[in-house]
């Protein structure tokens, strides 16, 4: 923290919960000894941002811009001790120096993102310039196996397309490669081992599916003793044994490319492939030529996560008929939102806590 009294910190909060669950949260953060000052750009309820703007001070400012951001962390040379954020804003080490520099007076030294990853944040800048890092890992695991399987389903019995092709009213379109897949008798393919990894493999064994898991280094034979799944050695082995693949894993630099053409051919020509992870991991443009040359790669996809999104989203899946696209909404349910700021809320009181007394 910066010289000077602990409190009132002054924290900038990029976008709040959604929902009531950010009046909520304000005061939560207002009952740890911190002065929110919040962002309205991605509050679209009106009421919201009245209610919002009657209780504490506000600002409008594009939280996805690197500039924007750092300039308002700068805050004409005020400074903030705490920034709160839920979505992947870009906090560079361009940013992170701007926010920490000594002409401030507050400078920034706790960041909480409301969600599992923190792949758009420098850490290596973060610990360099003593901020602390604070996420939510689980608290949208749950939410995200739910759309997971969704999507698994709607792959395989082409649910969304035979609806679209129904209101078209072409009936022999949205019958005409019956019978469909199903979960019942698939072996399902993991890869990653993590909290989301393990609540799918449990839903689909729910629906009688057979479970191959490739984890992470860490996935031992002695950690996936527990698992309701076997673990396989290598990625090839998964890609060409399963019926379904279904994409678990962060954002790192062994993770970048993970899926890319080559890997895609060892798919077997009526498998599925679903990514809810990160969109580095499974390469875009390598998927969309796969789908449509049935020779090397899948059947069909279903996305949640892409290299371009918000209001300037493009992707070459877009236009793939053989691809599901879902608006990177996985984990974004009321229940996973709510335990996401709850639990950011603890880790936030905890740091406090934690502060030497002035």
């Amino acid at each position: 923290m910066t010289d000077g009294p602990a409190a009132p910190l002054r924290v900038l909060v990029v976008d709040p919960a959604p929902g009531a669950q950010a009046v909520v949260e304000l005061e939560g953060l207002a009952a740890l000894g911190m002065v929110p000052t919040v962002n309205l750009r991605r509050v679209v309820d009106a009421a919201l941002r009245d209610r919002i703007a009657g209780g504490w001070a506000t600002v409008d400012f594009d939280g996805f811009c690197e500039e924007a951001l750092a300039r308002q962390l700068e805050d004409e040379g005020r400074g903030y001790d705490v920034l709160k954020c839920r979505a992947g804003i870009p906090l560079t080490e361009a940013v992170l120096e701007r926010a920490t520099h000594r002409g401030l007076r507050r400078r920034l030294a706790l960041v909480g993102r409301a969600a599992a990853g923190s792949d758009t944040f420098d850490h290596s800048a973060a610990q360099r310039l003593g901020v602390a890092i604070r996420t939510t890992p689980g608290a949208n695991a749950a939410a995200v196996a739910e759309l997971t399987v969704g999507l698994m389903l709607d792959a395989l019995r082409g649910i969304a397309r035979r609806s679209e092709a129904l209101r078209g009213g072409a009936w022999s379109a949205a019958v005409g490669d019956l019978p469909a897949g199903s979960l019942r008798d698939a072996r399902v393919g993991l890869v990653g081992s993590g909290n989301i990894a393990r609540r799918v493999a449990e839903l689909v064994r729910a629906f009688g599916a057979e479970v191959w898991v490739f984890g992470s280094p860490r996935f031992t034979p002695e950690r996936a003793a527990g698992w309701p799944g076997r673990r396989v050695d290598s990625l090839a082995e998964l890609l060409t044994g399963c019926d379904v693949v279904s994409v678990h894993v962060p954002a790192t630099a062994r993770t970048d490319g993970l899926i890319g053409a080559e890997e895609l051919r060892l798919m077997r020509p009526d498998a599925v492939l679903i990514n809810t992870a990160r969109a580095s991991v499974v390469r875009e443009d390598a998927l969309d030529r796969a789908l449509r040359d049935p020779a090397t790669g899948p059947a069909h996809a279903a996305v949640d996560v892409f290299g371009t999104e918000g209001p300037g989203f493009r992707s070459p899946l877009a236009d793939n008929p053989h691809c599901t696209l879902s608006p990177h909404a996985a984990g974004m349910t009321r229940s996973a939102m709510r335990a996401a700021s709850e639990r950011l809320l603890e880790a936030f009181a905890e740091f406090v806590e934690a502060q030497p007394t002035p």
